[in-house]
């Protein structure tokens, strides 16, 4: 490259002073001293104890650094890359971060060996070769990448790389890196701003989940392995740039370098993988990200994130995010967040949240919370509720809650806990109240009522039979709510209410029954009990006089229930009057 004087005086000039500008006001933490002592104490309670007193954390992938492993060390005075060093026997490389110390594992050296630097019209062009330093056998699948110009590239099987840059206004600074190897940055005459993406705990930066999209049956179906190894030596290393497009995650603007890029507006014709979002990100089918997005997602097949999601995701089939969501998830088929949510979900089929819950999940088939449920699950078919549920869940068919203490509303209800209130045709409850109930009253020769709930809240599923003679019969069936009230050891009082629809051989008119029965129970022994007790009834056969039938069919109450008759309304079809009920309760 040819460079005239005065701009190496420029560039000579510019960085003494930011140098002393640098040194001035914001010295490395790495180069702090302090002292630890620590005599056989396990590896991570060194770190944090370093941590307390540095005012920084560390971030590094725990499976890597061997934290319960016993170490001592008594240094006084020493800087924090050298305690680093002893503890870490050298084995490591240590980057900055605002606040944060990176540890990355890295026993192995690299070396790049240039062999060319030219200009070609408006490109500069950089080739050569990288080598294990311990070997000296040059490596494949090294990643090589400009900072500047965000452009990056893999090395071949013969350790060959090249980088064709546009014409650069300042320094070519190449950087070497690859998993297990100290990294290596070579100036050719700013840097890349490390980005440090804020969650509850400060930074997501270098975290254990940075390539989990890449593991998915979807990472592995459209990420290539060349991606994948590019991802795995630049580890947690993300880049900012404003736009970003792709066709596919292969061909896009940046290369292989999009995966380490968080943009304001990312376009992907068909699908693409990026770093991050910050802003809007549209795809004609699917989208990729490592990190996190904030503001607005949309594609037309599905939309995958590795970090959370603040804002809008929306997508044809398909979203599922491995970290936290914060607003509207919605969806054809499934949405799924492997953290917490706070917003909503909609979905076509099935809604599935890892942690806690604390806003809307609405969906065709089913929702399911792992954590704690702090809203409403409203489906068609059912909804689970793994811990707590302190919303509600309402469903067509379905609803299980592990603990509940809100409101359970489906045909089928089940908690294994004793709090909470269940309404459906059938409601089971730890400790709960299950009963079935033979009983004989004044218009009904024989009922059987199946009770289920708890004691202060039961609902009723109940049927009838009655015949007087082969043309005059009565079928009932009807639903209601009970409370069981102690008494004493043995005695209870069961005030219940009900709604019946009476048949008495013609569909065509409506007979219906209400019924307050306020009978008392007595324990016989374990499983069995009598009851007995009064009720009030109110009658409406819909009376019309014009129809022989109907007149017929309203005999059968009329003639069993005329001795107890409060009320009597021909006009209007009414009647009420006092009843009785005496039976079995069993369970």
């Amino acid at each position: 490259m040819l460079i005239n004087s005065r701009s190496i005086f420029v560039w000579i000039l510019f960085l003494f002073l930011s140098g002393v500008f640098f040194n001035a006001n914001a010295q490395s933490v790495l180069g702090n001293e302090m002292s630890i002592d620590g005599d056989k104490k396990p590896l991570g309670t060194i770190l944090e104890e370093m941590e307390q007193k540095g005012s920084f954390r560390f971030a590094y992938y725990s499976k890597l650094v061997p934290k319960d492993s016993i170490v001592t060390i008594h240094s006084e005075q020493s800087t924090v890359k050298d305690i680093l060093d002893q503890l870490l026997n050298n084995k490591y490389e240590y980057k900055e971060s605002p606040g944060f110390i990176i540890l990355r594992y890295a026993p192995l050296e690299l070396n790049l060996e240039l062999e060319k630097n030219t200009v070609s019209g408006d490109f500069n062009i950089v080739s050569g070769y990288i080598i294990d330093v311990q070997t000296n056998k040059r490596l494949q699948n090294v990643s090589v990448y400009e900072k500047n110009a965000l452009q990056s590239t893999l090395t071949n099987k013969d350790g060959y790389f090249e980088l064709k840059l546009k014409n650069l206004q300042q320094p070519v600074e190449l950087t070497v890196t690859k998993e297990n190897y100290k990294s290596i940055t070579m100036m050719l005459l700013s840097e890349i701003t490390i980005q440090k993406d804020s969650q509850k705990n400060g930074s997501d930066y270098f975290t254990d989940n940075l390539s989990e999209v890449e593991r998915t049956g979807i990472g592995r179906f459209f990420i290539s392995s060349k991606q994948k190894i590019q991802s795995l030596n630049l580890g947690g290393l993300i880049a900012k740039a404003p736009v970003q497009a792709s066709l596919i995650p292969s061909i896009s603007t940046r290369g292989m370098m999009n995966s380490q890029i968080n943009s304001s507006f990312s376009l992907n014709l068909l699908g693409g993988y990026t770093g991050g979002v910050r802003g809007i990100e549209m795809a004609g089918l699917y989208n990729i990200n490592r990190m996190n997005v904030y503001a607005l997602q949309m594609a037309g097949l599905f939309n995958t994130v590795g970090g959370s999601v603040k804002g809008v995701q929306l997508a044809g089939i398909y979203n599922n995010v491995f970290g936290d969501l914060r607003g509207l998830q919605m969806s054809c088929i499934h949405n799924s967040v492997k953290g917490s949510q706070i917003g909503l979900q909609i979905t076509g089929i099935y809604n599935n949240v890892k942690k806690d819950s604390k806003g809307l999940q609405v969906s065709g088939i089913q929702n399911t919370v792992n954590g704690t449920q702090n809203g409403l699950q409203l489906s068609g078919i059912y909804n689970i509720g793994k811990d707590t549920v302190r919303g509600a869940q309402i469903t067509g068919i379905f609803n299980y809650a592990k603990e509940l203490k809100g409101v359970q509303i489906g045909l089928i209800n089940v908690t294994d806990s004793e709090s909470g209130y269940s309404f459906g045709l059938l409601n089971f409850k730890k400790n709960g109240y299950k009963k079935i109930s033979i009983t004989s009253n004044e218009i009904s020769d024989l009922n059987l009522a199946i009770k289920t709930g708890d004691n202060k809240l039961y609902t009723i599923l109940m049927a009838g039979r009655s015949e007087r003679s082969n043309e005059e019969k009565l079928t009932s069936f009807g639903i209601g709510l009970g409370k069981n009230i102690k008494l004493g050891k043995r005695f209870t009082y069961n005030p219940e209410i009900s709604t019946q629809y009476l048949y008495l051989g013609n569909w065509d008119q409506y007979n219906s029954l209400g019924k307050f029965d306020s009978p008392f129970t007595f324990r016989i022994f374990k499983g069995v009990a009598i009851s007995a007790g009064p009720s009030f009834n109110l009658y409406w056969n819909g009376k019309n006089d014009k129809d022989p039938a109907i007149i017929t069919t309203s005999t059968f109450v009329q003639d069993r229930t005329k001795r107890y008759n409060v009320l009597k309304d021909n006009d209007k079809g009414l009647s009420a009057w006092i009843g009785w009920s005496f039976g079995l309760t069993l369970f």
